[in-house]
């Protein structure tokens, strides 16, 4: 599954990203997930998700702008960092649904033709 990173709006830190099932989405935040990566922050960035097997499944990032290795949020949990999800999904007072962002991987060879484009916004500046 090949992932490509667009409307970053800095080159400092790291872009950072989860490859979940539902149950794995669920648990987002406490665990992590089935398969993550990164990579240095820059618009047009791309990383892959190698020898994935069939199944559904959703992505979700953040942009490390400050390189902690963590997503930075405030007293209600709004982020400071840019965030962005599998299908451009976006939540309302809250992350996105498993279902917004889900996509399917239907067998040998599919992730080979998978390419997601994901938009990274802001909520908030610190």
């Amino acid at each position: 599954v090949d992932v490509v990173f667009t409307n970053v709006q800095s080159e400092t830190g790291m872009i950072w990203a989860s490859l979940c099932t539902e149950d794995q989405h669920k648990n987002l935040g406490q665990e992590p997930c089935g398969m993550s990566a990164r990579v240095d922050a820059q618009d047009g960035a791309s990383l892959s998700f190698n020898d994935v097997p069939s199944g559904v499944y959703a992505i979700s990032v953040y942009h490390d702008s400050n390189d902690n290795q963590v997503l930075d949020i405030d007293t209600r949990g709004i982020p400071f960092e840019p965030t962005g999800n599998s299908g451009n999904a976006k939540g309302f007072f809250g992350p996105p649904s498993f279902k917004q962002m889900k996509f399917r991987l239907s067998g040998p060879g599919d992730e080979i033709a998978k390419k997601i484009s994901i938009k990274l916004s802001s909520v908030r500046v610190p």
